[in-house]
């Protein structure tokens, strides 16, 4: 007979409605905002439709958010999109997807953002490439002990981080879009393709991931079968209209031609001319807080499923263990020896496609799960239910097949990959399995 684990109790619900949704938003919001215009509107060539991108991404992102977020709340479990997958489609489907994030995306990511962070510190302070390492380390390993001593404290620093990344990006589109003199918010360029817009959808679609991780935390939520929707629904709204603000005040100070040479530099140059010298401290002062909240958020919620499979049994048994402030301990530790190893070495830039490539085949097969529950357990209790159903879901469906089939086509190499180190769990699945652990449904409240 098989053990049953509820992952309900184990960890100390404290996260409150406003920390869950500036989760949410940081996890977004962080590098992309900064670096995706100029990649944007370079490969649409064209105004109109580069905002177009920004808006067909928000709502792409938001279709799967509305989707997704009805397994959030009828499945609160800690693990977030594991534990649903599991429940949908098993064993197998949900370790795979715990196997990547678990040792390529979430330490990867952080690592990627801790080294972006301490790249900005180079601006106020000349340091060699080695101090930049350490620090990025260092700030890595500090968030990690401010998330060790509680979820809740974890929660404060992301609520205040992302009120304070909002504050030059709101400055830049209210003068940009004031002031701005220099761009054309509207207007056709000659060189568009339909090749060219995939491509651009592509860069603002890597720009709003993230929004998904606030499912890891989803057992530590106060309430939630209320919270979590809310938290994904509104944290993915707010995001893309501050994403399509802050790009129509960037056309609208600098022309296009500018915008797509400028490439990762354009609101560098917007911010510059709105504002001088001081922009470009502005920016840089910007960008910390922006990343420094985003990797603080991924610090917070990533070491959960790690957690969430080690209580399955699919991990080691020492992934499990709990700290006396109810957080996951062991977790951590692996999560910043992998995150450590990524920085020093500096790889994670050739896995960026890989990652969001291999990320969207579980994003796919989650929202196919909503469909599948529906029909399998009509009686399960779904305090939220996606709206239009289903035609939420298919256009997200379909948003997510478009992006696979872009990478694939256009990172063949890369894509291929991601699909082999997705695979190579297969067998590390069955090495760590102990002979199987099944999730207990959570009891209706």
């Amino acid at each position: 007979m098989h053990e049953v684990v509820d992952l309900k109790d184990d960890l100390k619900r404290e996260i409150g409605i406003l920390p869950a949704i500036a989760t949410v938003v940081g996890l977004v919001i962080g590098s992309g905002v900064f670096f995706k215009p100029g990649k944007v509107f370079a490969s649409s060539n064209d105004v109109t439709w580069g905002i177009l991108a920004w808006v067909l991404g928000g709502l792409i992102t938001l279709f799967a958010g509305l989707t997704v977020a009805e397994l959030g709340a009828a499945i609160p479990q800690t693990g977030g999109l594991y534990a649903w997958l599991y429940r949908i489609y098993g064993k197998l489907w949900s370790f795979l997807y715990g196997w990547i994030y678990t040792v390529i995306v979430g330490p990867a990511t952080i690592a990627a953002l801790a080294i972006i962070f301490a790249t900005q510190v180079q601006v106020f302070f000349p340091i060699s490439d080695l101090a930049m390492k350490l620090v990025a380390i260092g700030l890595m390993l500090i968030l990690t002990v401010s998330n060790y001593f509680g979820a809740r404290y974890g929660g404060y620093i992301q609520t205040v981080s992302t009120i304070a990344k909002l504050i030059p990006i709101v400055l830049i589109i209210i003068v940009g879009s004031a002031r701005g003199t220099g761009g054309q918010v509207t207007g056709a360029g000659a060189g568009f393709s339909g090749t060219g817009f995939s491509a651009a959808l592509v860069a603002t679609l890597w720009a709003y991931d993230g929004w998904i991780t606030v499912g890891n935390i989803s057992g530590e939520l106060k309430n939630p079968r209320r919270d979590l929707p809310i938290a994904i629904i509104a944290g993915i709204a707010m995001v893309a209209v501050v994403y399509i603000a802050i790009n129509i005040a960037i056309v609208n100070t600098l022309p296009l031609d500018t915008i797509a040479r400028a490439g990762t530099t354009a609101i560098n140059l917007a911010s510059a001319k709105l504002f001088g010298d001081f922009g470009a401290t502005l920016l840089a002062i910007g960008i910390m807080i922006s990343i420094f909240g985003c990797l603080n958020g991924h610090v917070l919620t990533d070491p959960r499923i790690p957690f969430a499979m080690a209580q399955q049994g699919d991990f080691p048994a020492f992934l499990k263990k709990i700290s006396p402030y109810k957080t996951p301990t062991n977790g951590f530790v692996v999560q910043s020896i992998l995150a450590s190893l990524y920085i020093l070495t500096g790889t994670f830039d050739a896995l960026t496609n890989i990652v969001v490539f291999t990320t969207y085949i579980f994003f796919v097969a989650g929202m196919v799960g909503v469909i599948i529950l529906r029909q399998r357990e009509p009686e399960l209790h779904r305090p939220y239910k996606v709206p239009l159903y289903p035609v939420i879901p298919i256009l997200g469906i379909l948003g997510g097949i478009y992006i696979l089939y872009s990478t694939l086509t256009a990172e063949t190499a890369q894509a291929l990959y991601g699909i082999a180190v997705t695979l190579l769990g297969i067998p590390v699945f069955y090495y760590f399995r102990r002979g199987g652990v099944r999730i207990k449904p959570v009891p209706e409240s």
